[in-house]
C-alpha cells in the first residue's frame, strides 16, 4: 500500500477515535450545564417552633425553599403533610411561597398514641426528580403512654466500607473509609484490627473517630485480601471483609488545603487518556483532558476560593467518557453566613415576666427571618439540624446523618468529620448514561403560578361569539374581598386565570362580558390546579428517629409537671390554659386586612374591643351560619368552651371552665337568655365570646352578639340570571400565633402553661430597618427560655442563632 494511502487510513482511524471522544466531552459538559440551567434542583429547610411537642399542641413552621444556593423564585406552591406512626396522612397544608419562604401549622390530635410523627414537604417542581430528596423529618412527641413509632427490629450492628474514588485498585495505596452503625441508623463506635485473610496476620489497628466513621490507608498487591476483626455491641467478635481489589481502574484521592482542591490520580487502565470534570450546583467550573500513565501519577491543583459553599463533585472519565472514579467534597468558603445578633434588653423568668430582646442585622440586604421562643427544659438546648445543614448538606445527600449541626460547629475536627460524611454518603444526582445521550428529565409537573382557575366555552357558543368577547371573573373570598378578571378564550374555547392567592375557599362568579345569553355554554372547573398529597407513605419507617430514648427533656420541668399532674383524671394538654392576644408580626401578613380585625373595628366598642381572652366569629361571611336554626346550636359548633343545657324544656348556654356564669349582650346591651330565641341568624353579623368579662365582679364569661348594620344589610348576592358561580378551594386557612400581653395586668385568672412563648414566622429587615425589638411575656412556670432565630437574605446568606435566657 502506498505511503500516502497508509497515512490516509491512519488519519481516518484517528479521527474515528478522537472526534467521538471530543463530541462526548462536549456533550457531557454541555449537558451538565444545560441540566443546571433548565432543571435546577430545589431543596427545603423547615424551622419548627420547637423540637418536641405534646399531643394536642400546634406545630408552627416556616419553610425556606432554595434553588442552588439562593432563595427559589421558581415555585409558588408549598405542599406539606403530617403522617402518623403508621404512615397515614393526618393533616396537609397548601401554602403560597413568597420570596422563597412559606409558613403554616399543623394541629396535633390530642388522641394520638405515638412518640413520633413524620412531616413531608416538597414543591411541584421537585416531583419531576428523585423523590428521595423531598424534605422529610420525624417530629418527636412527649407521650408517656405512646406506642413506639420505630419498626421493631432485632438490634444489630453492621460495618460498611467506602473506597475513595469508588474502587480498591491493586498496587496502589488506597484510602478506605468505613462506617459502623446499628440497623436503626445510630452510629456505633468500633475498635478493631485489619488482618490479612490468607494468614490472619495483624496489619494495623483501626478505630472510628466520629459517629462510627473513620478511614485508613492500605496498600494492596494483586490477589491480597483483608478483613477487619472487631467486637459488636453484644461482645461478639465479628469479621468484615474488605471489597475485592481490581487489577484495572483509577485510584482517586482528594484533599483540601487553603482554598484549593488537590487531587491525585493513578491510572491502571489500558488507555492513558483521562478526563476530569468538577462541578457544583449543576455547573462545571473545571475541566481537564490529559494523559496519565501507570508509571507516572498525576496531581492537580484547583482553586476553590471563589466558589459558593456547598457540595462539589469530581468525576474522572476514561477515553470513551465513561465514569471510572468519583469523589464528593464539601467546599466551605464561609461565605454563606449573615452576621446577626440577639441582644437582651430586659429579661425576666418570673411568672408572666416581661422580656425584650433586640435582633440586629449587620447587612443592608433585605433579610427574611423566623423566631421561636420556648421553654428550654421541654426541648433540646441545641438544634440538631439548622438552616445551613438543611440547605447545604442534608438537601444534597441521601441517608441518615446523625446530628448534622455538629459538622458546622467551631470544633477543631468538624471539617475532618464532615469529609468523612462526604466519603460515606453518596451524592448521585446524575445518570451518566443519560447524560452522555443528552437525555433530559421529563417534566410532568411544570412550574406553577399560585392557584389557577380553568374554564371552557362550548363549541356552539364559540361559533357565535364576537372576536373581542371576554369572559368576566369575579373572585369573592371569605373576607368579602372582590377581584375582577377579564379573559379572552383561545381558539379552542379554553381560558384560565393564573396567579390567584386566597385562603380557605372562594366563590368565582363568571359570565360573558357582552353576550350573557350564552352563559349556559360557559363552564368553570371547581379545582385550583394543585396536586393531591399522598394519603399514605409506605417507607415511613425509614424516616423515624432511630431511638426515641434519645428525646431529651427535663421531666422535672415545672410546665411538664403541670401537664402530667393527677394523670388519672387529666391527660396532656387537656386542662384549659390561658387564652391570649394576637401577636401582630410585622408587614408580611397584613393583619389589618384580616376580616376578623375589620369586623371587630366595625361592630365593637369600649370593653368589647380587642381583648386578651376573646373568641371572635365572623357570622356574616360564614356559609354554615344559615344552616343553623338558632344561636344555641351555632355557638356549640364554634366554641368548644361552651356547653348547652336544657332547663325546663328550654335551652341555655353555659361556660364549661367558668363557674361564675355567662352574661349575654345584643349590640353591647345586656339581655336575658330567652332573648336569644328571638334572634334571626340571617341578621347576625358578628359574635364575640369573652371568657372573663372585666366589667363584672368575679369575672364571668360574656357572649356579645352584633346584628348587621349599614351596607351589611344590603343583599349583594349575585342573581343566577346574571352570572354562574362555582366554589373552589384555596390555600390552607391562616392561623395566627397567640401570646398574652401582660402590660396592663398579670393577675388574670387561668393558667398560662404555654410551652411556646412566641412564634414570629416573618421578621423582615432592610437598609432602613436593621434593629428589630421583640417583647414577650413568660408563662407561669418556665425558668429557662430558649430562643432560636433562623433566616436568609436575598443573596442566600443564612442566619442561625440560639440563646438561652435564665
Amino acid at each position: 500500500m502506498p505511503y500516502l494511502t497508509k497515512t490516509f487510513y491512519t488519519c481516518a482511524i484517528l479521527c474515528l477515535l478522537v472526534v467521538p471522544a471530543r463530541l462526548n466531552a462536549q456533550v457531557i459538559e454541555n449537558t451538565i450545564n444545560l441540566y443546571g440551567q433548565n432543571f435546577p434542583q430545589e431543596k427545603i429547610h423547615i424551622h419548627f417552633d420547637k423540637e418536641s411537642y405534646l399531643p394536642g399542641e400546634t406545630i408552627w413552621f416556616k419553610a425556606y425553599v432554595f434553588e442552588e444556593y439562593q432563595p427559589s423564585s421558581r415555585s409558588t406552591n408549598f405542599y406539606a403533610s403530617l403522617y402518623d406512626a403508621d404512615g397515614k396522612l393526618i393533616q396537609q397544608q397548601l401554602c403560597p411561597i413568597f420570596g422563597g419562604t412559606a409558613s403554616g401549622y399543623f394541629q396535633i390530635p390530642d388522641s394520638l398514641e405515638s412518640r413520633q410523627l413524620i412531616c413531608r414537604a416538597y414543591t411541584a417542581w421537585m416531583l419531576n426528580f428523585d423523590t428521595t430528596y423531598f424534605y422529610t423529618k420525624a417530629i418527636r412527641l412527649i407521650n408517656n403512654d405512646a406506642k413506639d413509632a420505630v419498626i421493631k427490629k432485632d438490634k444489630t450492628v453492621g460495618l460498611q466500607f467506602f473506597p475513595e474514588g469508588g474502587d480498591i485498585i491493586d498496587g496502589t495505596r488506597n484510602t478506605i473509609a468505613f462506617k459502623a452503625n446499628y440497623n436503626n441508623g445510630l452510629p456505633f463506635e468500633i475498635n478493631g484490627v485489619i488482618k490479612r485473610q490468607e494468614t490472619g496476620e495483624a496489619i494495623m489497628p483501626v478505630k472510628s473517630v466520629h459517629d462510627g466513621m473513620g478511614k485508613f490507608d492500605l496498600e494492596i498487591q494483586p490477589n491480597e485480601k483483608f478483613y477487619i476483626e472487631w467486637t459488636d455491641d453484644k461482645g461478639v467478635m465479628q469479621r468484615s471483609y474488605l471489597p475485592v481489589s481490581k487489577t484495572f481502574g483509577v485510584s482517586l484521592k482528594v484533599v483540601q488545603q487553603k482554598g484549593n482542591i488537590i487531587f491525585n490520580i493513578i491510572n491502571k487502565l489500558s488507555n492513558d487518556s483521562l478526563h476530569v470534570l468538577m462541578y457544583m450546583y449543576q455547573k462545571v467550573f473545571y475541566k481537564k483532558d490529559f494523559a496519565v500513565t501507570a508509571a507516572e501519577p498525576y496531581t492537580g491543583n484547583v482553586s476553590t476560593s471563589t466558589l459558593p459553599t456547598g457540595i462539589m463533585q469530581l468525576t474522572v472519565f476514561d477515553n470513551n467518557w465513561q465514569p471510572v472514579a468519583e469523589r464528593v467534597a464539601f467546599i466551605d468558603n464561609n461565605n454563606y453566613q449573615l452576621n446577626a445578633s440577639i441582644n437582651n434588653i430586659e429579661t425576666s423568668t418570673a411568672k408572666r415576666g416581661k422580656n425584650t430582646i433586640e435582633i440586629t442585622i449587620a447587612d443592608t440586604i433585605p433579610a427574611n427571618m423566623s423566631l421561636s421562643i420556648t421553654d428550654a427544659d421541654m426541648n433540646n438546648e441545641t438544634t440538631s439540624s439548622t438552616i445551613a445543614t438543611g440547605l447545604l448538606l442534608n438537601g444534597d445527600l441521601k441517608g441518615y446523618i446523625n446530628n448534622p449541626a455538629s459538622y458546622f460547629s467551631d470544633a477543631a475536627d468538624a471539617k475532618l468529620n464532615l469529609d468523612l460524611i462526604m466519603l460515606t454518603n453518596g451524592w448521585r444526582r446524575y445518570n451518566w448514561g443519560n447524560m452522555l445521550a443528552a437525555k433530559m428529565p421529563q417534566i410532568r409537573y411544570p412550574e406553577d403560578n399560585y392557584l389557577v382557575a380553568y374554564g371552557q366555552v362550548g363549541k356552539a357558543a364559540m361559533q357565535r361569539l364576537d372576536t373581542s368577547e371576554l369572559v368576566n371573573l369575579i373572585l369573592k373570598t371569605k373576607d368579602s374581598t372582590q377581584n375582577f378578571y377579564f379573559i379572552k378564550p383561545n381558539a379552542d374555547g379554553m381560558f384560565k386565570q393564573e396567579g390567584l392567592i386566597f385562603y380557605d375557599t372562594a366563590r368565582i362568579l363568571f359570565s360573558f362580558n357582552k353576550n350573557r345569553l350564552l352563559n349556559p355554554q360557559l363552564g368553570l372547573g371547581t379545582f385550583n390546579s394543585t396536586y393531591n398529597q399522598p394519603r399514605v407513605i409506605y417507607n415511613y419507617g425509614n424516616y423515624f428517629i432511630p431511638d426515641t430514648t434519645s428525646i431529651k427533656f427535663n421531666q422535672a420541668a415545672s410546665v411538664f409537671q403541670y401537664y402530667i399532674k393527677d394523670k388519672a383524671k387529666q391527660e396532656f394538654n387537656k386542662e384549659k390554659t390561658l387564652q391570649a392576644v394576637l401577636v401582630k408580626s410585622g408587614g408580611w401578613h397584613n393583619w389589618k386586612n384580616d376580616p376578623i380585625f375589620k369586623m371587630d373595628e366595625r361592630y365593637t366598642d369600649f370593653a368589647f374591643r380587642g381583648g386578651a381572652t376573646a373568641v371572635s366569629i365572623d357570622v356574616m361571611h360564614d356559609e354554615m351560619a344559615a344552616s343553623k336554626s338558632d344561636i344555641y346550636n351555632y355557638m356549640i359548633g364554634k366554641v368548644p368552651e361552651l356547653g348547652l343545657a336544657y332547663p325546663s324544656g328550654g335551652k341555655k348556654l353555659y361556660p364549661k371552665y367558668n363557674q361564675t356564669g355567662l352574661v349575654l349582650f345584643l349590640n353591647e346591651v345586656e339581655i336575658e337568655n330567652d332573648d336569644l330565641t328571638r334572634i334571626d341568624m340571617e341578621k347576625v353579623a358578628y359574635i364575640k365570646y369573652i371568657e372573663r368579662y372585666a366589667a363584672r365582679p368575679g369575672l364571668p364569661a360574656a357572649l356579645s352578639i352584633y346584628l348587621k348594620k349599614g351596607d351589611d344589610l344590603i343583599d349583594n348576592t349575585p342573581k343566577d340570571r346574571d352570572t354562574k358561580t362555582v366554589k373552589i378551594p384555596g390555600y390552607s386557612p391562616i392561623k395566627e400565633f397567640y401570646s398574652p400581653d401582660y402590660s396592663q395586668s398579670n393577675t388574670a385568672m387561668g393558667t398560662d402553661a404555654r410551652t411556646t412563648l412566641l412564634w414570629q414566622p416573618y421578621i423582615l429587615t432592610d437598609k432602613n430597618n436593621l434593629k428589630i425589638p421583640i417583647t414577650f411575656y413568660n408563662n407561669d412556670f418556665s425558668k429557662r427560655l430558649w430562643i432560636v432565630l433562623e433566616g436568609v437574605n436575598d443573596e442566600g446568606k443564612m442566619i442561625h442563632l440560639e440563646k438561652v435566657i435564665e
